[in-house]
């Protein structure tokens, strides 16, 4: 019987059967943030991502997400059937139809970095790492539908976003952490921060270092979505020099 190590709390624990693993993730030992070797991968993983889990993983919701191969709706429009769920906040929220989803990431509702399913995955993943969510399958899509007058699945949004690496201290008034960014818009970020648990709506303060042609500002923002250590964050009062520099920085790296 294959065995495998868990890091919880960053102690590496095992090894454990599958088995003994359900077991304690079911006794609240374990965490479907802690992670799990995949020798198949050769790397460590989230819970949530490994496979063999999926099935348990879903069941594993105030709401489970059980699929009946006898029952199962086909899909015949990828783009408006509802086949797929998002995870945010360790709730399960769906099933969305690819151009709902398209919709959320373009009001930073959803985020590439947020966990998404559907049947016929082998599990969980990142949603930038999703075929159906690629940068080109996004861009076929818009040019599929930009030829419909009638289609509302894309809409303008009101602040572009691109990648942007930069570091930045946080500070909620309390205490202060480290952060880095991972995109932004002059409307809001994506950020990662370790080794701290933000709630929803917390309102914080940031510091940007400069960065990629993107002088060094302060702002304080609100965290509109998560996903373990990544926090999509809201700008509330950014200076008007400060969202002209961003936004001519977006149009330049879109």
């Amino acid at each position: 019987m294959q065995k495998f190590y868990v890091a919880h709390e960053g102690i590496q624990k095992g090894p454990w059967s599958l088995e003994d693993v359900t077991g304690l993730l079911n006794k609240k030992e374990l965490a479907w943030h802690d992670y799990i070797y995949d020798s198949k991968t050769e790397d460590w993983i989230l819970l949530l991502e490994f496979p063999p889990l999926t099935e348990v993983f879903n069941k594993s919701f105030a709401n489970p997400i059980v699929v009946d191969p006898n029952k199962a709706k086909e899909i015949l429009d990828p783009v408006k059937d509802r086949a797929w769920y998002i995870l945010k906040q360790n709730n399960n929220y769906g099933p969305f139809s690819q151009g709902e989803m398209v919709q959320m990431l373009q009001s930073k509702t959803l985020f590439e970095f947020d966990f998404i399913w559907k049947k016929g995955l082998e599990s969980w993943k990142r949603l930038a790492d999703v075929p159906e969510f690629t940068a080109d399958s996004m861009k076929e899509l818009y040019q599929t539908f930009n030829k419909d007058p009638n289609s509302e699945i894309f809409f303008r949004r009101r602040h572009a976003r691109v990648g942007f690496q930069s570091s930045l201290i946080i500070h909620d008034k309390k205490r202060v952490f480290k952060a880095h960014s991972l995109e932004i818009s002059a409307g809001g970020a994506g950020l990662v921060i370790e080794n701290v648990d933000f709630k929803l709506d917390s309102e914080l303060h940031l510091h940007f270092c400069p960065s990629e042609g993107v002088p060094a500002f302060n702002t304080a923002c609100k965290i509109v979505s998560r996903s373990g250590n990544k926090y999509g964050v809201q700008f509330s009062n950014v200076t008007t020099m400060i969202k002209d520099t961003i936004t001519k920085y977006t149009k330049r790296a879109a």
